[in-house]
């Protein structure tokens, strides 16, 4: 049987450390974060399957060496939807 995971937090996500991405004298959690209205509305699809993207227009950059190169080249949105379905996966890190 497997072994039922650590809950830390508010018990929702279990093995989040959230203590650890937090300063000490942050006034909120992240969880109090997520919980405001403004970051729901943000986090709430605003597109049904069907609508129609958002154009938008980006150079493109190498970063293979861990420095940011400039291609030359571009990404155009509705471009790239005349020629194939389009996933965009948005992400961050620091």
């Amino acid at each position: 049987m497997a072994e039922k995971p650590k809950v830390i937090g508010d018990g929702n996500m279990p093995d989040f450390d959230w203590r650890a991405i937090t300063p000490e004298d942050s006034p909120k959690t992240p969880m109090d974060m997520w919980a405001e209205p403004q970051h729901q509305d943000l986090s709430t699809a605003k597109l049904s399957v069907g609508d129609r993207a958002f154009n938008f227009s980006r150079e493109l950059y190498d970063f293979c060496d861990g420095t940011e190169v400039r291609t030359g080249g571009s990404f155009d949105l509705l471009e790239a939807v005349r020629e194939k379905p389009v996933a965009l996966i948005f992400g961050s890190y620091t």
